[in-house]
């Protein structure tokens, strides 16, 4: 079945923070586009709803969300852009499109979800030759790359393994 999108800001069935056309905007004037561009349409749809929930679960925003019925986690009241102006609780942020733009892209380059083979081989040294490299005992693949993550750090944090973010309730 083909994967639509539904980017209405605040939506209860909210499933992308960008659309295909704005996707295909931003990939545009990109370098290295070759697996975006030779992607399907339902492909493209399929890794920008992966792109968004994954930096929904990913990232732990700043802010609050404006309604308890939206699907996504934006938009959020309490959020500035890089200058210093609130951003419009009516709209999603230029640079947050482009960042699921981008990350839609990376996981159609590859599986950035998967396990990383450094910590479920348990690699701690590899020699070839004069040629040597070792791996701390936590590294370990990103889920987010930088090239996204940077388009929206001035709004969360990643959420860590080792230190998972739990709520804080008032009773």
């Amino acid at each position: 079945m083909a994967v639509s999108i539904d980017a209405t800001v605040g939506g209860a069935n909210a499933n992308s923070y960008c659309t295909l056309a704005e996707a295909n905007t931003y990939h545009d004037s990109r370098p290295n586009v070759a697996t975006w561009s030779a992607a399907t349409d339902d492909s493209k749809n399929r890794a920008l709803v992966e792109a968004t929930r994954l930096l929904d679960l990913l990232v732990e925003w700043d802010g609050w969300v404006v309604n308890s019925t939206q699907r996504l986690l934006w938009p959020r009241t309490g959020m500035y852009g890089l200058n210093g102006y609130a951003i419009d609780i009516t709209v999603i942020p230029q640079t947050l499109k482009d960042a699921v733009a981008e990350y839609a892209r990376q996981l159609l380059d590859a599986d950035r979800t998967a396990d990383s083979d450094v910590e479920t081989q348990k690699i701690t040294h590899l020699k070839a030759g004069s040629v040597e490299l070792s791996f701390g005992s936590g590294v370990a693949a990103k889920a987010v790359p930088d090239a996204v993550f940077y388009k929206v750090q001035h709004w969360g944090s990643l959420r860590s393994r080792s230190n998972p973010v739990v709520p804080l309730m008032r009773g």
